[in-house]
């Protein structure tokens, strides 16, 4: 293993030497790795109904407007999200359904490794409304780019989550696909 002080070296050097090679920004990593999960508006679609269906969902809506560029909205009655699950509800690699690898013998989920939302939010402009049975009332999650709330509000609607990606599917850092 390299220790810090010949990584410092190796940093100076390759600054000397006008190297090609150089560490993509953590936000361009995040947006490639994205990328290989959310490829168009139907893989959007696909993991929001998986999702839905994951959380027991019997109805699932699912509307597009200007086929999906503008706007994709997916609602459910499935279980919803536990608020104390919402702040890492789009962190990429939380995930309910397995706590370690002898897990992936075992899944009858679709979904398990905790990337859907989280992709998602890095390519489009992300609302989450959420309510299990136990909330008395669902809440409006704005999430960025990252996956973090950037806020939150009271709503009216039902138990069960609906999912809103907006903006033009914002491709926040592509352009249109």
């Amino acid at each position: 293993m390299f220790n810090n002080s010949y990584k410092l070296h190796f940093c100076l050097l390759a600054v000397l030497l006008k190297a090609k090679m150089k560490q993509l920004p953590a936000a361009t990593v995040r947006l490639l790795s994205s990328s290989q999960i959310i490829t168009s508006v139907v893989s959007v679609v696909k993991e929001l109904i998986e999702n839905s269906l994951d959380a027991g969902a019997t109805s699932i809506d699912v509307k597009l407007e200007n086929y999906g560029f503008d706007k994709i909205e997916v609602r459910d009655n499935g279980e919803g999200i536990k608020a104390v699950d919402a702040p890492v509800m789009a962190m990429k690699y939380y995930t309910s359904k397995i706590n370690s690898h002898e897990d992936l013998e075992n899944l009858t989920t679709y979904g398990f490794r905790g990337e859907a939302l989280g992709s998602i939010c890095c390519v489009a402009e992300v609302l989450i409304t959420t309510r299990t049975a136990a909330d008395n009332f669902s809440t409006q999650y704005v999430l960025d780019g990252s996956g973090h709330i950037l806020s939150q509000k009271p709503s009216h609607l039902g138990q069960g989550s609906h999912s809103v990606t907006q903006a033009g599917l914002q491709w926040r850092h592509l352009g249109s696909l």
